[in-house]
């Protein structure tokens, strides 16, 4: 039996050090990618194979890293990665062919939406606490951005007689004042109701705004990003801002089969064109495609 692949990953980052003359800085990303992709795929002993560098695992890795919330530009960088890995092993003997071409092509371009992966949303809707008037309003700035796919801006406006629980709707007025009614989802409904329900009476009539401060004034948008994030920061670790809620809900949408007209209209975009954005190709959705297309990979 031969090396294996954490030799192997070794004497290739001394490779790109030495021979190559990579900075340290790019050698230690180098190590951190491909140190990931081997733990996590359980290959750190296991020698080069067809099978441990199956077309599936490499697919499947890099669509792990799209779901737990990893940007556009880190994901390509750890596919560059494995590209890179999979030539060194070739040239050096450790593999019989070039299998570079197994990983997949995937082209992320600038000012793609960024999201919060789907394990990151669920651990901090998870974490949210609802025993306050204002932990519940929080609660609920959290649930109805990222259930509606709403702007900052059509959110902070909303008053109680915009929100229809019998119907489970919510009228939203989006800009230039276009109005559209969008489903509000279950989560989001039970939060609303639970804010209404915390709230002074005289504070919940259909003229009275949703979210408010505690002097009793409509948040503001600003406001709103201090909250999302402040929270965020507490429960996952990171950045977020509101418009990536957006984001996140369009692209969780996207990734389980979600109709791209049906989503212009939740999103309020006046042309398709602005909603395809959200089409951009993740490896979770890329890997879920060619397990569709292809689930009878031979000898895997």
């Amino acid at each position: 039996m031969g090396d294996v692949l954490s030799v192997w990953a070794d004497r290739f980052l001394e490779d790109l050090a030495g021979a190559r003359r990579y900075s340290e800085h790019t050698v230690r990303a180098y190590r951190r990618d491909l140190g990931r992709f081997l733990i996590t795929q359980n290959l750190t002993q296991t020698a080069p194979s067809d099978r441990a560098l199956a077309p599936r695992r490499l697919a499947a890795f890099l669509a792990s890293l799209a779901v737990a919330g990893l940007s556009n530009r880190s994901v390509a960088r750890s596919a560059a990665v494995l590209r890179s890995f999979l030539a060194f092993l070739h040239r050096r003997g450790a593999t019989p062919h070039d299998w570079t071409e197994r990983v997949p092509s995937v082209k992320f371009a600038p000012g793609l939406p960024r999201f919060v992966g789907e394990p990151q949303m669920r651990q901090w809707l998870d974490a949210l606490p609802g025993r306050t008037r204002w932990e519940l309003r929080d609660r609920c700035l959290i649930e109805l951005l990222y259930a509606t796919g709403a702007r900052v801006a059509e959110e902070v406006r909303l008053n109680w007689g915009d929100i229809d629980f019998a119907s489970g709707m919510v009228r939203l007025f989006g800009k230039r004042e276009r109005e559209r009614l969008v489903p509000l989802g279950q989560h989001a409904a039970r939060a609303l109701a639970a804010l209404r329900g915390a709230s002074p009476p005289e504070s919940t009539g259909d003229a009275d705004p949703v979210f408010v401060n505690e002097r009793g004034g409509r948040l503001t948008t600003r406001s709103v990003a201090r909250i999302l994030q402040h929270s965020f920061a507490r429960a996952v670790g990171g950045h977020v801002s509101p418009h990536r809620l957006r984001h996140s809900c369009a692209t969780h949408m996207l990734d389980r089969g979600a109709d791209l007209l049906a989503l212009q209209q939740l999103l309020g975009h006046q042309n398709v064109a602005t909603t395809q954005i959200y089409t951009h190709t993740t490896p979770h959705r890329l890997a879920e495609i060619y397990r569709r297309a292809f689930p009878g990979e031979p000898g895997r």
